[in-house]
């Protein structure tokens, strides 16, 4: 019996028909359709946890099932920007009922009960409290005006579109300076600064340089409210003779600022001047400083006194030795009874009272006194940090104007600020009030920080708890910026330095942290790897502002570098030491040495001896960076020797005398017709 399984046989294969075989039809389909993202859900389909289309009035689940459709935020806004508006709207009302308590606390003479009237008698208690918090007091007929006059004290509500009179920009800020990465201009036309100055004669060279001094300096061009100073400077000529003087400028305050705008003009850029502008500096400054003397003995303060004293302070700073060492201590003494005396600390219009003018020129004045002043906060911020507690001021309480300014102008794309092209005056005029707001909200973390230094020179005043409190606030500081003062978006000077100065702060306060608390954790966390993380983004900012703009003059970047350098010189030579650490102190110590050999900075090459100096006493070996063609020049500037495995004798007469320790014994040494540099071979040679 067989177990084949017999199949069916196959049929022959039919006629080949013409054409080709039929093939299976082709089902299309249509394609999927997306769903479009909406900014925001209403309260039915978040609460039943559904898709809303956000449609309004009313969208399609709350239309078919016949319920109330309700919004929880402004059309157009979403979730995240509305939250964001209204924080910033309580946050300003929170400040300017805060504003209001300090001038009650502070006022005299019956003035707490002219402010208490007017809340009384108000209609809408928020915009009389709006009205006190601005100064509106110092202002006669203020509620008249702004119903005229752009109306920048009043917060818009969610979702409100903004109005035609908040839409237009300001005149104060048209001119304010331009961001330097847009590139340089030739001046439109000449300016009659020659008037006001024995120095030079050529008004373009002049006007040239004022254009560098508020395009490059985002310190000092904050001092001076640039309209209402070229406005004084062109309409009329001084007359020292006869004592005539202007409101926003004078002759000292001229040469003061050439002088510094000289400085920032040693960069690489086209400019009129074929001669040294290191030189032309110092003519400017000391034009300046005679001209001090003859304001000083007029024995008034005045605006321009307390700007030119500021600009000047800066100018003996950066020179270091090479300056007289009672001199920038004798500025700063004036630079502070000056501040004090002209009322600025309490908003005050002792300098700036200016009669038979108009309402909407002295609108326009008090919004110029609140740029300055805040501009004032700022360098005092400054100069408390790095120098001495004793120079800090207190929050000034008139309100930031600049930050309406900001807001009736636009915020700026992402794009145009990402584009260097984008060379339009609103932009730049945008980009640069966003910069100065940022930077005054940091310089008020950093003077709660420094103050706790005001009374003692010890930490103690500050414990632990205060200290994360104030980290914390750097951090929500740092968050809340916008995309385009990012500097993974942006590579402007003014964006570089903001993000240097914040890294200043934080490593400065741990590094405060550090020394006393005797713990290296911080809030959990470790305390030394945050102070590199810190050094390496600030050295990375201005390692970048230095192959971009070059750095030769900027007083502040050369205070940092040295700040970092001492903060990790200990670290070097512990078992922690990473290349990083290395990289870190080398970078710092290469930019100091770039702006001392170039000459404008003396004060450059004294902070890279105190580096030097105190790596020396501590033993420690600071990390190369780039000083080898100076050493060669100095050694004979001839080709340099390097002899490795040697065996070096300290050059100590008698007892002392012996050969210096290192592996096995064993040093290399680098000389040309001196010697330049010993270091410990490595044990395996």
């Amino acid at each position: 019996m067989s177990n084949t399984v017999k199949l069916r046989p196959l049929l022959p294969l039919a006629a080949a028909a013409s054409g080709p075989p039929p093939t299976a039809p082709v089902i299309t389909r249509p394609p999927k359709r997306k769903g479009s993202q909406v900014s925001a859900a209403c309260n039915g389909c978040r609460k039943r946890k559904v898709k809303c289309d956000g449609v309004r009035p009313s969208c399609y689940t709350c239309k078919t099932s016949n319920s109330p459709c309700v919004y929880p935020v402004p059309e157009g806004l979403s979730q995240r920007q509305a939250q964001k508006q209204k924080l910033n709207y309580v946050s300003r009302a929170h400040e300017n009922s805060q504003r209001v308590l300090e001038l009650l606390r502070a006022s005299r003479d019956g003035a707490s009960q002219d402010i208490l009237k007017q809340l009384q008698h108000s209609a809408h208690l928020d915009e009389a409290i709006q009205s006190i918090a601005d100064a509106s007091l110092l202002l006669p007929k203020f509620h008249e005006q702004r119903r005229v006059s752009t109306d920048f004290s009043s917060p818009p509500g969610l979702g409100d579109p903004p109005s035609e009179s908040t839409t237009q920009p300001l005149s104060n800020h048209d001119s304010f300076n331009r961001d330097p990465s847009a590139g340089n201009s030739e001046p439109d036309h000449a300016l009659p600064v020659s008037h006001w100055t024995t120095v030079s004669r050529d008004n373009k060279l002049l006007t040239h340089l004022f254009d560098i001094f508020w395009m490059w300096d985002s310190t000092l061009s904050h001092l001076v409210d640039r309209e209402l100073f070229i406005a004084d400077l062109s309409a009329t000529l001084p007359d020292l003779s006869t004592g005539q003087r202007r409101s926003f400028c004078s002759p000292f305050l001229v040469n003061a600022i050439l002088a510094v705008a000289s400085l920032h003009a040693t960069r690489k850029s086209r400019n009129p001047y074929s001669g040294d502008f290191v030189v032309l500096s110092h003519e400017f400054a000391r034009c300046a400083f005679d001209l001090l003397e003859s304001e000083r003995c007029s024995g008034s303060s005045s605006l321009t006194l307390l700007q030119g004293a500021a600009i000047l302070w800066l100018f003996a700073k950066n020179e270091g030795a090479r300056a007289s060492p009672t001199r920038a201590a004798s500025l700063g003494s004036l630079i502070q009874r000056t501040w004090s005396e002209l009322g600025l600390e309490t908003g005050g219009p002792i300098a700036f009272r200016v009669s038979g003018t108009s309402e909407s020129h002295k609108v326009k004045i008090w919004k110029a006194v609140s740029h300055m002043t805040w501009g004032f906060y700022c360098f005092f911020a400054k100069m408390a940090a790095l120098f001495s507690p004793d120079m800090l001021v207190p929050r000034p309480r008139i309100m930031k104007a600049f930050e309406d300014v900001e807001a009736q102008q636009g915020l700026c794309s992402q794009a145009s600020f990402l584009s260097t092209s984008d060379d339009s005056p609103d932009s730049q005029t945008s980009h640069q009030l966003q910069v100065f707001s940022a930077k005054c909200s940091l310089c008020e973390i950093s003077n709660q920080f420094t103050s706790g230094f005001s009374m003692n020179e010890q930490a103690s005043l500050l414990d632990s708890r205060q200290c994360t409190g104030l980290y914390n606030k750097l951090l929500c500081w740092k968050l809340s910026l916008p995309n385009h003062l990012m500097t993974s978006n942006s590579v402007s000077p003014s964006v570089l330095l903001l993000q240097a100065t914040y890294d200043f702060v934080a490593l400065r306060l741990l590094y405060s942290y550090t020394n006393h608390a005797g713990t290296d954790l911080f809030d959990g966390r470790n305390a030394a790897s945050l102070q590199v993380l810190h050094a390496s983004s600030m050295m990375t900012n201005l390692w970048i502002y230095r192959s971009i703009y070059t750095i030769k003059h900027e007083f502040w970047a050369a205070e940092y570098c040295s700040s970092v350098a001492h903060a990790l010189l200990p670290s070097l030579e512990t078992s922690t030491s990473t290349p990083v650490v290395h990289d870190i102190v080398g970078r710092a110590c290469c930019i100091l040495n770039e702006m001392a050999c170039t000459g404008v900075s003396g004060r450059a090459g004294e902070l890279l001896e105190g580096i030097e100096e105190r790596a020396r006493a501590a033993r420690i070996r600071v990390p190369a960076y780039g000083r080898q063609e100076t050493d060669e020049e100095a050694h004979g500037g001839g080709p340099m020797t390097m002899l490795h495995g040697v065996r070096v004798f300290d050059g100590a007469k008698g007892a002392e005398g012996g050969m210096l320790d290192g592996a096995d014994g064993r040093h290399n040494v680098r000389f040309g017709k001196t010697i330049a540099d010993i270091s410990w071979a490595s044990a395996n040679k």
